[in-house]
């Protein structure tokens, strides 16, 4: 005698429930994440990010095209006293013009495939006119014993503006609207870079 055979039926999710639970879980997510992570803290670290790449770039610019680079930070013009910057830049630069002064409108600078048309191209780079870096301003910038710039030779090593005498290094500090501060700094002749967090801001 055959027995009879049980049947189970087996329940799925529908495709319903499964947009539903989705979509549940997308405006968590939008609601909650701003609120658990610090806007101002990922502009701050963006921007440390950037000045640290373009002075790796520069160095390496200078080294497969046997040039001579130079990283040069950029002067708010609205600041009177003239101690903050909004910026930097990456230029062609010689020996021969080593100790001329910046001029924006003489300066030979690379080119930037990925820059927009503000710049016309030019490799310069503006934490007041880009949103990725939030209120964050270059407070302070000291290389080579008080320079605004970082000169790299065809070798890669940073040389200072007196003779092509070897770079000493320096500091660049950077702070976001909340009070983060970093401090990225660039050792002598070799121009590896570090960064440390000064204060976490309030």
């Amino acid at each position: 005698m055959m027995k009879p055979r049980l049947t189970t039926s087996k329940r799925a999710y529908t495709l319903v429930e499964l947009i539903v639970v989705v979509a549940v879980l997308g405006l968590s997510g939008t609601l909650l994440v701003p609120n658990l992570v610090d806007r101002s803290t990922f502009a701050i670290q963006a921007a440390s990010r950037s000045v640290i790449s373009d002075l790796i770039f520069a160095q390496s610019d200078a080294l497969a095209n046997q040039e001579y680079r130079r990283l040069q930070f950029i002067k708010n013009e609205d600041d009177v006293s003239g101690s903050e910057y909004v910026g930097y830049c990456i230029m062609r630069v010689t020996p021969e013009d080593f100790s001329f002064p910046y001029d924006s409108g003489t300066a030979d600078h690379i080119l930037d495939p990925m820059s927009n048309s503000d710049v016309d191209g030019r490799y310069i780079v503006d934490f007041s006119k880009d949103g990725r870096f939030g209120d964050v301003r270059i407070t302070s910038v000291s290389i080579d014993s008080g320079m605004d710039y970082i000169t790299f030779d065809e070798f890669g090593g940073s040389v200072s503006s007196s003779g092509g005498a070897p770079g000493t290094g320096g500091e660049i500090e950077l702070e976001g609207g909340d009070g983060h501060r970093y401090l990225v700094t660039i050792a002598p002749f070799t121009g590896k870079t570090t960064v440390e967090v000064l204060e976490s801001g309030s």
